[in-house]
Formats: C-alpha cells, sequence, structure tokens
C-alpha cells in the first residue's frame, strides 16, 4: 500500500506538491491528470524516492523494508524522457542496473533475460543501445523497471513514444495489475486514459482536487457531459428524442449528433435506452472529448 499524508515537497525552495493526501492499495492502478505545472511528474518523483519528502508523511507500509536496496526494488519507474544511454550493449546496460539494485551472480543475468522477454527485445540483448529505435529504446525503459519484478510501477506519460508493441505491453501491465496486485500510478499529458485503470486523480497547482474510481459518473463535479452519436440517416431524429434530456445538441450532418447531456438526468446509458425504445438506430456512442479531458476542464480550469 502507497500512504501519503498531507506531504508537501519543495524544488528550488518552492513548493510543488501541496498537502498531499491519498492512499493507493495493491491491484489499484491510479491515473494522474492535470494542466502543466500541476503537480503530477513531481508526485511520480516523490513516490520514487527521487525527490525528498519536505513535510508529511510517505510510506510503502505493507511493503518496505529496513533495507534500503530492498526498497529500491520495490518500485520500477519509467520516465517520459528517454536518458543518454551509455555506448555500451542492451545486456551490459541491463546488468548495470540490476548490479546497482544488489543482484549478484545469477541473478543478474536472469534478471535481465527475464525483463528483455517481458518487453519483447530477447532478440536484441547483445546489440548496442545506439542502434536501437525510440520506440525500442522506450522499452528499454520499461526493461530496467522490470529488473526486479517490483511490486509498483510508475509511469510518466506512459504511452508516449512507444511502438505498437511497447503500447501493447503497457496495456497488459495495467489490465493485469488487479491480477497480480501490483500498484501502477501513471501521469498523463493528455486525458486519453485507457478504461483498463482503476482510479483517476486530478490535479491542480500542486493539490489534488479530486479522486475517485475511473467512473465518469463518480465524478459529480461534472454538470453535463459532451458525447458524440452516430445515428445512421436519423441525427435530426435522435436530436428530437434527447430533447428533454439536453442541455444543447447540434447536429454534425445526416449521421452524427453532438449533444450536452446533463448528468443529474442520469447516466450516458439513460440516452441509449431512451433512443432504442423509440427505434433510433445507434451505431456508435463516445464521449467527445474523452470523458477524463471533460472532467479535468470542470475541475481544473473552473
Amino acid at each position: 500500500m502507497i500512504s501519503l499524508e498531507r506531504v508537501s515537497v519543495q524544488r528550488h525552495g518552492v513548493i510543488v506538491l501541496d498537502q498531499f493526501t491519498h492512499t493507493i492499495h495493491p491491484g489499484q492502478s491510479v491515473a494522474v491528470i492535470g494542466p502543466s505545472g500541476s503537480g503530477k511528474t513531481t508526485l511520480l518523483e516523490t513516490l520514487a524516492a527521487i525527490l525528498p519528502v519536505h513535510s508529511g508523511n510517505f510510506s510503502l507500509s505493507d511493503l518496505a523494508t529496513k533495507n534500503p536496496q530492498s526498497n529500491q526494488r520495490l518500485l520500477g519507474y519509467v520516465p517520459d524522457i528517454i536518458p543518454i544511454w551509455p555506448m555500451i550493449r542492451v545486456d551490459e546496460c541491463l546488468e548495470l542496473f540490476a548490479s546497482s539494485l544488489g543482484l549478484r551472480g545469477n541473478d543478474i543475468s536472469n534478471a535481465v533475460t527475464r525483463s528483455l522477454e517481458k518487453v519483447s527485445l530477447h532478440n536484441l540483448h547483445g546489440h548496442r543501445i545506439d542502434t536501437l529505435s525510440s520506440g525500442q529504446s522506450k522499452r528499454l525503459l520499461l526493461a530496467r523497471a522490470l529488473l526486479c519484478e517490483p511490486s509498483i510501477l510508475v509511469f510518466d506519460n506512459p504511452y508516449s513514444g512507444h511502438d505498437p508493441a511497447g503500447y501493447q505491453i503497457v496495456e497488459e501491465l495495467v489490465t493485469n495489475s488487479q491480477i497480480t496486485g501490483r500498484i501502477i500510478v501513471a501521469a498523463f499529458n493528455d486525458a486519453n486514459i485507457s478504461e483498463n485503470f482503476t482510479d483517476l486523480i486530478v490535479m491542480k497547482d500542486g493539490r489534488k482536487i479530486s479522486g475517485n474510481r475511473f467512473k465518469p459518473e463518480l465524478f459529480t463535479d461534472v454538470t453535463e457531459w459532451q458525447i458524440r452519436l452516430k445515428c445512421p440517416a436519423s441525427a435530426a431524429d435522435a436530436a428530437k428524442t434527447l430533447g428533454h434530456l439536453t442541455v444543447s445538441s447540434t447536429i454534425v450532418d445526416e449521421d452524427y449528433l453532438l449533444c450536452n447531456l446533463a448528468t443529474h438526468r442520469g447516466p450516458i446509458e439513460e440516452a441509449l435506452a431512451t433512443l432504442t425504445r423509440a427505434g433510433c438506430p445507434v451505431a456508435t456512442c463516445t464521449y467527445d472529448p474523452p470523458w477524463p479531458a471533460q472532467v479535468l476542464q470542470a475541475l481544473a480550469y473552473e
């Protein structure tokens, strides 16, 4: 379990994480969103012990030990930016990191082999790092984070820079976390978040302004949802049918309808049920923009 209680962090004497309180349990995957400068990366670097806590209490209560090196193995951190790697082979690079984490002998070679297989780079273990593509380099960052099979994974902008293989690996890690009990915390520069996440935190000015399970109906500060409906050749009919549920609606063309649903009238499913009862065809129904972006707009920019 990760426990933060009134945690504050400073950079150059300025408070950048302010009285942050939150608890994350095993199996939870938490997406963190907020405008630029809201403290997302600071939160991640605090969790990864890169930045010291100025005040408050931060603990990995049921995971930590008295051995600092063992505690380093609990958490894998994947930054957004690919670092300048030393000009050595892929396996040699990971061996150096494994050694710095206290692994020795066969444990090093086993950890390197295992982590490269998990990110589909096992066939490149003897290649020089400067021959890797940007997507492969991003997967190497992920392999580094997975060396000691950590109980906690921390991602800064998790899907950025990944090739399709890397994207799929991250997706699987998030999906499997609920089964394996691994904690995942990921900060997003946008709000295009996979539905596989279990929780959502919204930040502003270094503070947590909202946090809940990853379900739009739980973010009650949003007064209306904007959705895009595809109703083949029936957009005008759909607009009339939903008139009592909508705050406003815009017919894009004969197939597409944009409408704002008043949240106090019930979830988006009610609108779909109303259209179905009226015999109006619905091919697709999506939040537009994605609902976390609408939460961010309602909370962070008010």
